[in-house]
């Protein structure tokens, strides 16, 4: 009996230690990868202050950039989903096939360049999920089994962004598109939740590390209206105006109502307050989350003046027909996961919008 008790002991010791060392394995992606960020930041600080050159941005669009008619929303950007997001580990894809299915596993192979190299390649619209940990906000997608990042810490990221607006001034808009994330705290115990005080602490910080290059609601509401009334009366500013600007966007949520209620006037927020197709009615409404490619309806929105991001792929799985809809929808954010910014993508499987990464829109 007490042979039987012994190894019944050792068996669960040995369950218990096997996954502490995989817990410890999964944490130490995010140690990692926060090395590796701040080693990122100091070569890029060592390469602006070398002799740099600016990338060419006309290799990135096909219209004239001194056209003072195109506006912001007349024109197509392709943007990069999760484009935080490293390669995830085997055995977190493991963990997340048990718990929900191994299609979904399969679907999070994936990884981005970092944020610069992405820019150096045209993209100028970026997804980051962002979570409040401890006293600072990371980028991560889901905790522990999803969790590597090629910018985890946030402040950092921000850091990045400005520093390649500080060198690229005639960059085109860049636009961020914020999600706050709330799910599967579980995972990592020193995940906060994202109340209002925390959202205040993350407008401080957008503000600070971005500054200057910050195009923010109150730069283009007009006195007297408001930012629905001045998109739908007055249109967006021009592209060209925009150059060497960085816009937010809070991706619709629960959030919405607390985020709005620190400024109804919305005039000193740093993000704009995406909307969903059927929640039209608030005075923020100007960046419209549609992901379902219903062209019929996207092109309703667009002729209102509105902003619209849709999804042209989903689960790694790209449909040439469905990018084909989006681009006659005239949405013109067009989130891919088949974008240059990718690392782990074939280039024959690259996309673009008639070979470019930003285009004017077709009316």
């Amino acid at each position: 009996m007490i042979k039987i008790i012994k190894m019944v002991l050792i068996a669960v010791l040995s369950v218990v230690v096997l996954f502490g060392l995989i817990v410890f394995r999964l944490f130490a992606i995010k140690i990692y990868d926060s090395q590796v960020q701040i080693r990122h930041m100091k070569n890029l600080v060592a390469n602006y202050n070398g002799d740099y050159d600016p990338i060419d941005e006309s290799q990135f669009y096909n219209f004239d950039i001194n056209d003072e008619s195109i506006k912001l929303n007349h024109i197509q950007m392709l943007a990069s989903h999760n484009s935080y997001k490293g390669m995830s580990s085997s055995i977190g894809r493991f963990f997340v096939g048990l718990g929900d299915s191994f299609d979904e596993a399969r679907a999070l192979k994936y990884a981005y360049r970092n944020l610069t190299e992405q820019l150096n390649r045209g993209v100028r619209s970026m997804e980051f999920d962002v979570r409040k940990r401890k006293s600072s906000f990371v980028l991560t997608h889901v905790p522990l089994v999803d969790n590597s990042s090629v910018a985890p810490d946030f402040a950092m990221a921000l850091e990045e962004l400005s520093l390649y607006s500080d060198h690229n001034p005639d960059h085109l808009p860049i636009i961020i598109l914020m999600e706050i994330k709330e799910d599967w705290m579980i995972l990592d115990h020193a995940l906060q939740t994202m109340d209002q005080d925390v959202l205040i602490e993350l407008n401080a910080l957008i503000k600070t590390k971005v500054g200057d290059h910050l195009f923010s609601p109150s730069d283009m509401i007009e006195d007297g209206l408001t930012l629905k009334d001045t998109i739908q009366t007055m249109g967006w500013p021009s592209v060209k105006s925009l150059r060497g600007k960085i816009m937010f966007v809070l991706h619709p949520n629960n959030k919405n109502d607390m985020y709005e209620a620190i400024d109804p006037t919305l005039k000193s927020l740093p993000m704009f307050i995406g909307s969903y197709p059927d929640d039209l009615d608030h005075d923020y409404a100007s960046f419209i989350i549609h992901n379902d490619v219903n062209v019929a309806s996207i092109q309703s929105l667009v002729q209102q003046n509105y902003i619209v991001r849709t999804r042209i792929d989903e689960s790694l799985m790209f449909d040439q027909e469905r990018l084909i809809h989006a681009i006659e929808s005239g949405a013109q954010i067009l989130s891919s996961d088949f974008t240059s910014g990718r690392k782990d993508i074939k280039t024959q499987d690259i996309i673009t919008i008639s070979g470019n990464m930003i285009v004017k829109r077709e009316d």
